[in-house]
C-alpha cells in the first residue's frame, strides 16, 4: 500500500496526471466552442458515432464542423506542441545549454525558409508532402551548420552557439523577406506566406494531421531509443565512450530526429516560437534531467501550451491574432529571464 501511494505522489506521475487533465479540458473546449457553439451532448454523440459506438441521428452540419474542422485542428495543435517541445529537449541536452531551442538557434527560421520557398515555387500546391520535405531538409541543414560553427575540438561554446543562431536567424529572415517580396507580385501567394509565417492553425485538415503524426511518431520512437545515450552525452563524451555509446551515430541520429520534429511541426502550423524553449525548461525544473521522462512530459506540456494558446486567440481575442505572435510575446520575456539567470556562465572577452 505504501509503495502504491509513493508511486501516485511521484513528481513525474503527478505532473502527467495534471497535464492529462489539462489536455482533456482543452480538447473538450476546442471541439465544443467556436463561431458555432455545439451542445456537449451533441459533441459526444458525434464523436461516438465516428468511433462506431453510436448509431442515433446527428446533425450533418455539426458533424462536419467537429470532425472535419475542429478535430484536425486539435490534433495538429497537440502534435505541433509535442514536437517542438521534444525538439527543444534534444537540443538542450546535446548542446548542454538550457537556452537551446528550435527558434533560438535558427532551426525554425531554416525550416520556415524551406517551407516558404516550397510555397513560392508552387511545390506545396502540387503535392502536400513537398512542404514538409523542404522544411525538414532545411532545418537539418541549419542544425548541422550551427553545430559546426559552435564546436571546436570537441567542445561546443555556448556563446558561439547563441551568436551563430542569431546570425542564421538574421540571414534566413532576410532570405525569407526576399522570397515574400517576390511573392508579393501574386497577392494570393504573398498572403499565404505571410499568414503562414505568423503561425496559424486555421483550416487544418486530416491531411495535415497525417503529416505531423507521421513525423512526430517516427522521431519520438527514434529519440526514445537513444534517450539513454542522450543522458550519458549530457555528462561528457569520455564517459559516453567508456559506457559504450557510439557518439557519432547517436549525435547524428538525434540531430536528424530533432530536425524531423521541428520541420514536421512547422510544415503544418507555420512558425510557432519558444514552445521548445519554455516547456523543457519548466519540466526539467520539476522532475529533473532524465530524458526518458523529460521528453514525453515536456512534449505534453508543449501540447498544452499550444492548445490553450490557440483557444485564447480563437475565443478571447476579438482581432485576428495569430498563435505564433502570441507564443512569441510570451516566450520573449522568458528567454530574457534565462539570459539574466545564466549570464554568469557565459564567456567574456
Amino acid at each position: 500500500m505504501k509503495t502504491h501511494f509513493k508511486f501516485l505522489f511521484r513528481k513525474d506521475v503527478l505532473l502527467s496526471q495534471v497535464l492529462a487533465a489539462l489536455l482533456l479540458m482543452g480538447g473538450f473546449l476546442t471541439v465544443s466552442f467556436g463561431a458555432w457553439p455545439i451542445d456537449t451532448c451533441q459533441v459526444f454523440e458525434i464523436l461516438l458515432m465516428k468511433l462506431k459506438l453510436f448509431s442515433g441521428p446527428v446533425s450533418e452540419m455539426e458533424t462536419t464542423i467537429i470532425w472535419d474542422g475542429r478535430m484536425p485542428r486539435l490534433i495538429v495543435a497537440f502534435m505541433v506542441g509535442f514536437s517542438l517541445a521534444g525538439a527543444g529537449c534534444i537540443m538542450q541536452a546535446l548542446f548542454k545549454n538550457p537556452m537551446a531551442s528550435p527558434g533560438v538557434i535558427g532551426i525554425s527560421s531554416g525550416a520556415a525558409l524551406g517551407a516558404v520557398i516550397a510555397i513560392y515555387l508552387g511545390l506545396a500546391a502540387r503535392h502536400i508532402i513537398a512542404l514538409p520535405i523542404s522544411a525538414i531538409a532545411c532545418s537539418l541543414l541549419t542544425l548541422v551548420i550551427v553545430f559546426a560553427i559552435a564546436t571546436s575540438r570537441g567542445h561546443t561554446s555556448i556563446s558561439t552557439l547563441l551568436l551563430a543562431g542569431i546570425a542564421l536567424n538574421l540571414v534566413f529572415g532576410a532570405l525569407t523577406s526576399f522570397v515574400i517580396t517576390l511573392g508579393a507580385r501574386e497577392f494570393d501567394v504573398g498572403r499565404v506566406i505571410v499568414t503562414w509565417l505568423m503561425g496559424d492553425l486555421n483550416n487544418r485538415s486530416w491531411e495535415h494531421v497525417y503529416i505531423v503524426l507521421t513525423t512526430t511518431l517516427m522521431a519520438l520512437g527514434g529519440t526514445m531509443f537513444f534517450a539513454r545515450d542522450l543522458n550519458v552525452l549530457m555528462i561528457d563524451e569520455e564517459t559516453a565512450v567508456n559506457l559504450g555509446v557510439n557518439i557519432r551515430m547517436a549525435r547524428a541520429a538525434l540531430f536528424f530526429f530533432s530536425s524531423l520534429l521541428t520541420g514536421g511541426a512547422i510544415a503544418v502550423s507555420g512558425v510557432i516560437g519558444f514552445v521548445g524553449l519554455i516547456a523543457p525548461h519548466i519540466v526539467r525544473g520539476l522532475i529533473g534531467p532524465d530524458n526518458r521522462k523529460l521528453i514525453p512530459l515536456a512534449g505534453l506540456l508543449g501540447a498544452v501550451f499550444v492548445i490553450y494558446a490557440d483557444l485564447f486567440v480563437r475565443l478571447v481575442v476579438k482581432v485576428d491574432l495569430k498563435i505564433g505572435i502570441l507564443t512569441s510575446l510570451m516566450g520573449g520575456p522568458f528567454f530574457l529571464y534565462l539570459l539574466i539567470r545564466y549570464r554568469n556562465k557565459f564567456e567574456y572577452m
